[in-house]
């Protein structure tokens, strides 16, 4: 499986609508509830939305998939779906960021995956501690307090645990904090744009054989 990854700064103006209305009438027909709900948002989150879908469209036409053929449609959760086999996305945005996950494999089912991105803010430990309650679970609050806090672990956490609802498509406030990520696999990264930082995470599905053998010859 390949995983291609974008990112921007999120922008504004009349012609981020144009952009989006343009590009629209490059995809099937049978997306267009998908762009009437990126379409109908207002303000920043009209912003965040239409960067991630440019990010998306950006991605697809690099790695030369054909767009007139993609009908993208999202589901009760709000989890947009392709209807190409071996082929997905996930978009993410926080304060200013926005990032695309694309993912390209044999099957759909080899390649579901999530990402979050969160900016990186400079909270005290009693802000952390009191936000971490409400996605760790009790092992993951005594570690992180034996950590003394550490904020890397911190966000790291949060941006596991949104990806992976996001990839299994549930509803944020039924998992996020009772999800089991035992055997989880995640990719992690941070992104710098205009002075700040962010990390991101892409829950995605275990390697592969294949995937494995390529690491070990590269080792």
């Amino acid at each position: 499986m390949k995983i291609d990854l974008a990112s921007c700064i999120v922008t504004g103006g009349s012609f981020l609508r144009l952009r989006v209305e343009n590009a629209m009438e490059n995809y099937h027909a049978a997306s267009v509830d998908y762009f009437e709900m990126i379409l109908s948002k207002r303000k920043e989150a009209f912003c965040d939305s239409a960067c991630g879908f440019l990010l998306l469209d950006s991605l697809l036409q690099k790695n030369k998939i054909a767009r007139s053929e993609l009908i993208i449609t999202v589901d009760e959760h709000n989890r947009p779906h392709v209807s190409v086999q071996g082929l997905d996305f996930s978009i993410s945005h926080s304060e200013g960021c926005a990032i695309c996950a694309l993912a390209i494999g044999n099957s759909t089912e080899d390649v579901i995956i999530g990402c979050d991105v969160q900016r990186i803010r400079d909270y005290s430990p009693e802000k952390m501690s009191e936000l971490s309650k409400a996605f760790m679970n009790d092992d993951e609050l005594e570690e992180f307090k034996r950590s003394n806090h550490d904020p890397e672990r911190f966000f790291t956490a949060w941006t596991h645990r949104e990806a992976y609802v996001k990839r299994a498509g549930s509803d944020i406030f039924d998992t996020l904090k009772t999800a089991n990520l035992n055997g989880e696999f995640f990719i992690d990264g941070e992104i710098y744009l205009c002075g700040e930082r962010y990390r991101y995470s892409i829950n995605r599905p275990q390697l592969t054989e294949e995937e494995l053998s390529e690491i070990e010859e590269k080792q």
